[in-house]
């Protein structure tokens, strides 16, 4: 297996036959699934500015380096009702067999929304679960992310966007067991400018139990470091959470993805740089020394 650090940001794109080291791959918010041996890459790709393609393109390795194109996850025959396109930010669970796709979109008509799509295959194809979205349909919301607690409740994180709120917001809320509804109370996490490294901007939750606590990674921007990424830590689910004094991930890289790979090594993955078109996909190990993250080598 190659070093990771040598397959980053590379910016080469192939064509679907080729074999990808990891910074070839164009795509933004990449998420990676380990499952049966197999990691699976998704993320945002296609035309995630425009209003034309949509769905996400995946891909699958066994050593985190060399990828091959599995396909479109969400076919255009198969985008919910409250979707035409800002297709964005997929994210990819198993859930006793079956596998289960959160992602956002919009259409004409309709608030920016996140909501839940399934399958029998990692690789698709998706079916919406729902003609709605998971989020309030009168809010602009983005980035949602499924989360099961050390006691097995499950949990959805959501942003509430900057574009409408005056600052970006983070909430969660109880998901119900067919993941078709949240329920529950509604509860507000922190906000934008809320960490000393970032804007009104909030994006990309990534809630990780370690140690004991809870760790929730999130997106946002300054002038020093660009996009980057930081870390909110807190004793109970709910809050409140303190904000790590500087980004994790700095160098105009984020909205990240943190998991566990076949050799027992936390990773992350993200995007860098944040200019579209030439956002490729990284990964680093990951590291908890002390009560701080890290990236590693």
């Amino acid at each position: 297996m190659l070093p990771i650090a040598a397959a980053l940001c590379l910016g080469t794109v192939w064509g679907d036959d080729e074999v990808l080291l990891t910074g070839q791959i164009h795509m933004r918010d990449p998420w990676v699934l380990p499952y049966d041996g197999i990691y699976h890459l998704i993320g945002t790709t296609g035309d995630a500015w425009g209003k034309e393609g949509g769905g996400f393109i995946g891909y699958r390795s066994t050593d985190l380096v060399h990828w091959t194109v599995t396909g479109q996850a969400l076919p255009a025959e198969g985008k919910p009702a409250w979707a035409d396109y800002h297709f964005w930010a997929p994210e990819l669970y198993e859930r006793d067999g079956r596998f289960f796709l959160c992602f956002s979109g919009k259409t004409d008509h309709s608030c920016r929304g996140t909501g839940m799509a399934v399958s029998d295959s990692p690789l698709g194809p998706f079916r919406p679960l729902s003609d709605m979205p998971l989020t309030p349909p009168d809010w602009e919301c983005l980035d949602g992310q499924l989360f099961r607690d050390t006691d097995g409740t499950e949990w959805f994180l959501f942003v509430h966007e900057w574009v409408q709120a005056p600052l970006g917001e983070m909430w969660i809320q109880q998901i119900s067991p067919d993941y078709t509804q949240l329920v529950g109370e509604r509860h507000l996490l922190f906000r934008g400018e809320d960490a000393p490294w970032s804007n009104k901007v909030i994006d990309g939750p990534m809630m990780v139990a370690e140690d004991g606590k809870y760790h929730l990674f999130w997106s946002s921007f300054n002038d020093r470091d660009g996009y980057c990424c930081g870390v909110a830590t807190a004793d109970s689910l709910l809050g409140p959470y303190t904000q790590s004094p500087e980004p994790v991930i700095r160098d105009d890289g984020g909205h990240n993805c943190v998991f566990r790979g076949f050799d027992g090594q936390l990773y992350t993955s993200f995007h860098r740089p944040n200019n579209t078109p030439d956002e490729r996909v990284c990964i680093q190990k990951l590291e908890y020394v002390d009560g701080k993250w890290g990236l590693g080598e």
